[in-house]
């Protein structure tokens, strides 16, 4: 039995029901970039007094709430749109909500636009469309749909890109490398270039050992927030790749630095 056709000049054909089933497919597909990949507009929900509304918390509460103040005194239209990005990033990447990641990426597309030579800006960006993927609302088999599968490859593509765009900038600035090794590594391997990730790990670490090998950014090397970013990430890649001395090794640096700055 044949599907009635209101013309019936034009009688039902394969090829108009599989074009009719494409163009379903790519309305559902243009309804999840809609939600997905516009973030231009988007803003968490805060309450009246500008304080953001976080429906979670996480284990680093002291970061979560820096970053909530930051956001609540950036966000308008006189603050600054880096720092508004890079605190709704610190949320995003400690409370799993989408919600933030998009207002990151909104922020920081507009940091990127106005410093376009400045390879933090790309390179939170690109790490911001890579939380993006990660907490993606679409989970599990749903990800098959044609449109709202396609979103998530969307994100990881642009964030490879972007973190790439940031080190080719300045390949010698360690905030934009270490950003983008740290990045990467969480990346699924089919995705991610791993290796990529840990040629840059091991440049860091030549950095962090002697920072006079990159005179330009020889302050940034001995920087507390820049090394104890770094001893956190590297200790845990160490460890995942079963270098357990190497690990130790920066386990110990990073107790060390820990009690340095309590």
């Amino acid at each position: 039995m044949q599907p009635s056709n209101p013309n019936p000049t034009k009688p039902w054909t394969l090829g108009s029901i599989l074009k009719m089933t494409s163009r379903i497919w790519i309305s559902i597909g243009a309804l999840a970039v809609i939600y997905g990949l516009t973030v231009t507009g988007c803003s968490p929900v805060a309450d009246a007094d500008g304080t953001p509304r976080i429906k979670t918390t996480a284990m680093d509460q002291p970061r979560l709430t820096e970053a909530s103040a930051l956001w609540s005194e950036e966000n308008g239209a006189y603050g600054d749109p880096f720092t508004t990005g890079k605190a709704a990033y610190d949320i995003a990447q400690l409370t799993h909500d989408p919600k933030w990641a998009r207002e990151a990426i909104s922020q920081l597309e507009k940091a990127r636009s106005e410093m376009p030579n400045f390879p933090s800006a790309t390179a939170y960006l690109g790490s911001a469309h890579a939380l993006m993927a990660r907490d993606y609302p679409l989970q599990g088999a749903w990800q098959a749909l044609p449109g709202p599968g396609f979103v998530r490859i969307y994100h990881v593509e642009r964030a490879e890109a972007l973190l790439s765009e940031a080190v080719a900038i300045d390949p010698t600035d360690p905030v934009a490398r270490l950003i983008r090794a740290a990045t990467i590594i969480d990346m699924p391997g089919v995705l991610a270039d791993h290796d990529l990730a840990l040629a840059d790990f091991d440049q860091l670490a030549k950095w962090e050992a002697q920072p006079e090998l990159n005179p330009q950014h020889a302050d940034v090397l001995r920087s507390a927030k820049w090394r104890g970013d770094f001893y956190s990430a590297y200790t845990r890649v160490l460890a995942d790749q079963g270098k357990t001395e190497q690990a130790a090794t920066y386990q110990q640096k990073l107790t060390a630095f820990k009690k340095e700055f309590e």
